[in-house]
């Protein structure tokens, strides 16, 4: 597919040289220059876990600060050719451009269009304009909600239909694709890979309402920078309450005390579910849409199925504001949250004893559940905004965002927008995280 992209964005630039002095290319662009900061010295915060680090209580200029550049080559009345050219800071802490989109576009009639290339996963009411920070009232995609898929972009093929009932008072557009993402890479090299998505998304607008639904069916696998899956092994807890038990790896069979196959029968059962190789990444969505010009207000939620290390997840937000000219305030609350499972272990008698012998000393008596859980994390986000569109294709926006953990496990928050830099969970500190933003947005 490389290839492909390669000679298309070439054969874009030649066309486009044949096209100077007509309207058949046209170039756009978008920028958001972004400062960040949090109330925490030793909490920072990420605009996506791809990033190596955050913005902590000092000003940091490089988590929203993004450039864009998009070529579009009408070949024909029909055929039209689209490079879009991304400039971010990646999990490599540079701002080495990404080829953000690149494909074909047939319009098979007025209705019907079909693209081959890369484009955008459209699995969240926003996902088009994620990167597109102008068209949105924010000042970026809400970190509880759009951090349940981090993946932007597919490699395949869709096809898009749009149409009118009745007296065109409703149009309807559904949309359905197909195709694979070869590396979303994470600092330190690690990666995922998607090996095959495929999703249907369906969008009503009538009067000031937009209603959408969407669903995507994928596998995917967590790769790490040595090209083993992850996580290598797993940690066998006592019952759900303690952090007792064994490191289990039953690739090299070896269990501490013996062999895994003696000692916890069921041990590979389990570990082929946990290890993120070709598991589910199933995503549901829907969103609900009030905009008349003046109010508007926005819901959108999401369901996550991962059914592996990664927990299944749900999330939520929603948003209201009023248009006072050039002044938007808006404020909204969002939610995320990991639908943790425990996978239960048949554990040998001899070595169940002995952990139960720890447990006891304890203080607790011995319990009979022995689990591989994966991640628990639990938070929620009060947002205030205000965007003043000063001038033409510009906008100013200012917002604040409460975070706050209600649980969790680990330390970080599970996907949410934080590093933790301490040596306790989020939730320990007992104490919200404010994160202030100030963005100027430009469209061109």
């Amino acid at each position: 597919m490389k290839y492909i992209y390669i000679c298309l964005t070439l054969t874009l630039i030649s066309l486009s040289n044949f096209a100077q002095a007509s309207d058949d290319f046209k170039i756009s662009g978008f920028a958001t220059l972004s400062a960040v900061k949090t109330n925490k010295q030793d909490i920072e915060f990420i605009q996506n876990n791809t990033l190596p680090s955050g913005a902590d209580d000092h000003w940091s200029f490089d988590n929203d600060t993004v450039l864009g550049i998009q070529g579009q080559y009408q070949i024909s009345d029909k055929l039209s050719g689209v490079v879009q050219l991304l400039s971010r800071r990646n999990y490599k802490n540079n701002y080495q451009p990404s080829l953000d989109w690149a494909y074909i576009s047939y319009k098979y009639n007025p209705n019907l269009r079909l693209r081959a290339g890369r484009f955008v996963s459209p699995v969240f009411l926003g996902s088009d304009t994620r990167n597109v920070n102008y068209s949105n009232v924010w000042v970026r995609p809400v970190i509880d909600l759009y951090s349940q898929a981090t993946i932007n972009n597919i490699d395949g093929v869709d096809a898009i239909y749009s149409n009118f009932i009745g007296d065109g008072d409703v149009s309807y557009q559904i949309q359905a694709y197909a195709g694979k993402f070869d590396k979303l890479y994470f600092p330190g090299k690690s990666y995922i890979k998607f090996h095959h998505m495929a999703g249907l998304v369906g969008t009503v607008q009538y009067d000031s309402w937009t209603f959408r639904a969407g669903y995507m069916n994928a596998q995917h696998s967590t790769i790490s920078a040595e090209g083993d899956y992850v996580p290598g092994d797993m940690r066998m807890l006592v019952s759900t309450d303690y952090q007792l038990g064994l490191s289990i790896d039953p690739q090299s069979d070896n269990c501490a005390v013996g062999a895994c196959s003696d000692v916890v029968p069921n041990a590979d059962d389990v570990f082929s579910i946990i290890q993120r190789k070709r598991r589910p990444f199933n995503l549901t969505s829907l969103a609900v849409v009030y905009d008349n010009g003046s109010y508007f207000g926005q819901f959108e939620w999401a369901h996550r199925k991962a059914d592996s290390a990664l927990s299944n997840g749900i999330a939520a937000y929603g948003m209201v504001g009023y248009r006072f000219d050039s002044l938007t305030p808006y404020v909204g609350y969002s939610y995320a949250k990991s639908l943790t499972e425990n996978f239960e272990l048949d554990v040998d008698a001899d070595l169940k004893a002995s952990l139960d012998s720890q447990v006891v000393g304890l203080g607790s008596e011995p319990l009979d559940t022995y689990v591989v859980r994966n991640s628990s994390s639990r938070s929620n986000t009060i947002t205030a905004g205000l965007r003043w569109d000063f001038y033409k294709k510009m906008a100013l926006k200012m917002q604040f965002d409460s975070f706050r953990p209600l649980n969790n496990d680990g330390l970080a928050t599970g996907g949410s927008g934080f590093l933790n830099l301490t040596n306790e969970t989020l939730s320990a500190t007992g104490k919200n995280i404010i994160v202030s933003t100030v963005s100027l947005d430009i469209i061109f």
